[in-house]
Parts: structure tokens; sequence; C-alpha cells
């Protein structure tokens, strides 16, 4: 018989059929009133404006390592409790920011049923920082207006996000897949190459950064001589951009199945300075020995990988500028670094937004606070209380106003999207 449970809601759920259901109850009002009476949520919320209060933030993301993008998760501990630390350090924040992590697994049902688990059991958090895998994250982020609660996250780069009337309280740090678009647009026109070919991997993430693509090219009059996309075997994709004699090729593929894309290349002699291939730049150092599933050599991979240039945001900002926490992006570094050495783990290409995000929170939990308190002056003859929805609401347009440089440069967000810098590297 399947495991049974029974939440906060006072309904049985029956395991696995239960963990369907939750993403049906999550966005019930019902739902949402009844977690919120059981656990006082909605009510007085003046103790936020006390000095000395512990804040805090239930932070979302895969800690089991067994979960896909797991890895990304352990460095990103680090990053988060150095940014506390030198907030903590500044003396100018009159509360401590608690971090609480709730381990999603990288599952739907696992990560709704944390995010329940944490609102209806957990302390009366302000804030959510975290979202790692795109169809947690966005199933989690759509209902957050009926929470009101905001979310900042560090690693969620899928277009998809950044939709703001499906899921307009949702913020994050790192740029979206599609910021490098118009990136691209201006480099070919930089290099006056005025008719390309794309080659895309026919799953969603990119397929959407694809669709955004075809639209700055189309407005740059840049010639799409062909459009491919293929799930597995990609060379009979390949062959059909050197038929139509495609010089430039812009891809869109995992690390897993660029192997494959070059070995056909390397087959099809399309290499060298014929041609031109622009591929995504996030992929794991090395990634052509780890992911090497093709009978091609990693000699005849290198010869085809020769020349390519890589596109992807710059994860902390080469510029010597001391940001808001007093520090240059590469003191930061280093600090970062030590507490790898000393907790044994492996750094994340994501950890300088996630530091900058703990310092956007704190930021504006300090505004919000301010805006309390001008409020609570006014009241003065009156029993102060603000609810769920003001605050909420208070942080939702204080995040709209964030404007500072941290390690990752300048943070500021134009509906919610992070702009950031784009940086090509050449193979």
């Amino acid at each position: 018989m399947a495991q049974s449970r029974r939440d906060c809601t006072g309904w049985e759920l029956h395991l696995p059929v239960g963990c369907l259901l939750l993403s049906v109850l999550l966005f019930h009002p019902a739902l949402a009133k009844v977690c919120n009476d059981r656990t006082k949520h909605g009510q007085d919320n003046s103790w936020f404006t006390r000095d000395g209060e512990n804040l805090p933030i239930m932070v979302l993301m895969p800690m089991n390592e067994s979960a896909l993008m797991s890895s990304i998760s352990q460095g990103i501990e680090p990053a988060v409790q150095l940014a506390i630390q030198h907030i903590r350090e500044t003396r100018k924040y009159s509360f401590s920011l608690i971090t609480k992590i709730y381990d999603t697994e990288c599952d739907n049902a696992k990560g709704l049923r944390a995010f329940f688990d944490a609102i209806c059991y957990g302390p009366k958090h302000l804030m959510i920082f975290g979202g790692v895998c795109p169809s947690v994250t966005s199933i989690i982020a759509e209902s957050l207006e009926g929470w009101n609660l905001v979310q900042l996250s560090f690693a969620a780069t899928t277009p998809v996000l950044a939709d703001k009337k499906k899921y307009p309280n949702f913020f994050r740090t790192v740029p979206s897949d599609n910021a490098v678009n118009p990136a691209v647009v201006k480099f070919l026109n930089y290099h006056n190459w005025t008719r390309v070919g794309t080659l895309t991997q026919d799953v969603q993430r990119f397929s959407e950064v694809r669709n955004d693509l075809t639209s700055e090219l189309e407005k740059a009059e840049i010639q799409i001589a062909d459009t491919e996309s293929f799930s597995n075997d990609p060379c009979v994709n390949v062959k059909k951009l050197k038929d139509n004699d495609v010089r430039i090729i812009i891809g869109q593929f995992d690390e897993n199945l660029a192997s494959k894309v070059f070995c056909c290349a390397y087959n099809l002699n399309m290499f060298g300075s014929k041609y031109q291939w622009i591929i995504p730049g996030w992929y794991q150092g090395n990634w052509w020995e780890q992911a090497n599933n093709t009978n091609c050599t990693t000699k005849k991979l290198l010869t085809a990988m020769e020349g390519y240039i890589s596109v992807d945001f710059e994860p902390l900002s080469s510029r010597p500028i001391k940001g808001i926490s007093g520090r240059t992006p590469k003191d930061y570094e280093k600090e970062y670094s030590r507490e790898l050495q000393q907790k044994g783990v492996e750094a994340s290409k994501f950890h300088g937004f996630a530091y900058d995000g703990i310092w956007v929170i704190a930021k504006t939990l300090t505004r919000v606070r301010e805006l309390l308190r001008i409020k609570q002056r006014q009241n003065i003859y009156h029993n102060f209380t603000v609810d769920d929805r003001e605050v909420g609401k208070m942080v939702l347009d204080v995040m709209n106003e964030t404007n500072f440089y941290g390690v990752t440069g300048q943070v500021m967000f134009r509906n919610g999207e992070r702009m950031g810098t784009i940086k090509f590297n050449q193979f």
C-alpha cells in the first residue's frame, strides 16, 4: 500500500499520487488560507521593523548529490555565507539574515513539497532565494503572487521565466540565456557576417533561445540561410548546413551533443578557416574529453573544434572596482577560493551571482523596514499592523529599484531581468 502522510492542510495525501495532487493544491486559494491560518501568516508583521531581529530567508536548491544540477549548489553555500559575513562586518544592517536550505532534489514533486513544507512548517520567510532547476523553479515561481512572496534566483537562466505576466514576483541576478543574443548580433555585424545558419538541440531551453535569436537576426537584416534542429544524431542536419553552403553556424546544444556535432563536422570537413562555429560558453572545462560518446578520437574532435567561438555571460566582473562590500571581484574571489578549500567542495559558476543576490536581499529588506517605520510613525495613535500582502508589495517595488555595483558588475533589474556583460572566447 502506498505510504501516506498528513500535511498541514488537514488532507491526507497518498504518495506518489499525493505528490501529483500537490501541484494542484499548491495554487488553490483555500489551501493558502488554511496554511496561513495554521502558521499565523498574513497577520501582523510589525516585528519586522525591530532592530536585532533574525530575518529568515527560504533557500531552494538541489542538495542531494544524486540530484541533477546539485554540483551547482555545493559551491553556492560558501558564497552565501561569505555574503552574510561581509554584510555583518559592515555594521550597517540592524538585522541578521538567516538562511534555511530546502532541498528540491531537482524534482518537480519533491521541490513543491519542500516549498510547501517551508511555508507551512518553517519560520516566516520574507523572501525566497534560489531556484536552480528550470522546471521546479518555474512551477514555484508561478505561485509566488498567491503567497505574497518574491523570489530571487542566482542560477535559473531559462528564458521562460522572463514572462512577467506569468512570473511577476520572480527576479534573477544571473542573465537569461536570451541575454547573449543581442551581443551575438553585434558580433556578427562587427565582422560583417550577413548570412548564417542555426543548429539547435530539440529541447525547450535551446529552442526558446533560437526563436529569440531568429527575431534578433531578422531585425538586424542578417540572412538565416538554414535552420536545423535535431534530437540525438546531428549528422544529417550538419550535412544540410553544408549542402546549403552555410559557413557561419550558430549552435545551441549541450556539451554531450557538442561532441557529436564536431565529430560530424570533422567527417564532413566543416572546419578550418572557411567555417566559423559559435556555440554556448557554459560547458565544463575539457568537456570534449568527458562528453565524448562518438567514434571520433579526441584529436579529431580538437581539430574540428579549433577556432570555435563560445558565448556566455561574465561570471565575475573583470573591472577592478570596489563594490558594495568594499572588495574588488578579485578580492572576493580569493576569499571564496579559501572557503572552497576549507570545505573541500568545487566552485560553482554561479557563485558571484549568489553572493550579489544576498546583498540584493539585505538592501531590499533594509529599505522595506524603512518604509514600514515611516508608516508606523504615521500611525502613532493607532495600533500599527501590516499584512503579508502589503509587505510583499513593498518588497516587489523595492526590488525593482535595485542599483549597486557587486562582484558580477552593476546589479539592476529590467522587468525582473538582470542586465549582464557578455564575453566571447575563441578556442
